[in-house]
């Protein structure tokens, strides 16, 4: 059971403009592929390398896109699935690019308010067009980390994949128990994206613990721990590929409370 968080239900980028951002990623990722090796480790990924994460999200691709065509309304297990990568690294950017178009052509065709399964509140397509489009995002700044790239996310698409995150986080508890310890007496933590002061996008988020789980909102308020940064950097360190102490992120308040909602919420 999800522990609170029915905050602000709103999305920063439509479903055909994330469709066409996800397009993009993949293209960049597929990319990347091509000009780094497999075995290149990846920074905030464990002890992953390059073909790990290609391998993982080429199946997540596979496995949506097998879902999103059924509709199907339970979850497809995905453990005895493989994601079809070659073992020849010089054909694995071609296959990425074919695997994930079959993805975008199958969330192109659906409708976005088709109800099937999701692990989350959203149970439509529109979820996993959503999803995709931040999982891949985030994994495409892994494989630029891989291949010693500086990465950027565009602003709007950071300011979603930050509120998406904290809608999710509460549903997560299935394949991440520590996400139950989410909660306190009140303490908060303020992020505030500094490149976004006056701009229409919501640049500021209020997390609060509470005794039953957390809550969230787009507030100007002080919190007891506060990160200020830009939109990506504020993206990157909610899933956790920015930790405090990064230089591009300032860090204000209490450090024990950031550590505990880092520690926990790592996705």
């Amino acid at each position: 059971m999800p522990t609170l968080a029915p905050s602000p239900r709103r999305r920063t980028v439509r479903h055909e403009t994330a469709i066409d951002l996800l397009d993009g990623e993949i293209r960049r990722l597929a990319e990347l592929v091509a000009d780094t090796s497999p075995s290149a480790p990846v920074p905030g990924c464990g002890d992953w390398t390059l073909s790990d994460l290609i391998d993982h999200v080429g199946l997540i691709h596979l496995w949506v896109r097998t879902m999103v065509e059924k509709l199907a309304p339970e979850r497809i297990d995905r453990r005895p699935m493989t994601s079809g990568m070659p073992q020849d690294w010089s054909a694995v950017p071609a296959w990425f690019a074919q695997n994930g178009a079959a993805l975008v052509a199958a969330l192109r065709a659906a409708d976005p308010d088709a109800p099937m399964y999701s692990w989350a509140a959203d149970k439509h397509v529109s979820f996993w067009i959503r999803r995709m489009l931040h999982e891949t995002t985030i994994h495409r700044t892994d494989a630029e980390a891989a291949a010693g790239v500086a990465s950027q996310i565009e602003q709007a698409v950071a300011v979603d994949a930050v509120d998406e995150l904290l809608d999710l986080l509460p549903f997560a508890a299935f394949f991440q128990p520590k996400v139950r310890e989410l909660h306190g007496d009140g303490e908060t933590i303020h992020l505030h994206a500094t490149d976004l002061d006056g701009d229409e996008l919501p640049g500021e988020w209020l997390i609060t613990l509470e005794p039953e789980g957390f809550r969230w909102s787009h507030a100007h308020v002080k919190g007891a721990a506060a990160i200020r940064g830009k939109a990506q950097d504020l993206a990157l360190f909610i899933y956790g590929r920015r930790k405090v102490g990064d230089p591009q992120l300032e860090v204000l308040g209490d450090l024990s409370l950031l550590a505990h909602w880092s520690a926990k919420s790592a996705f």
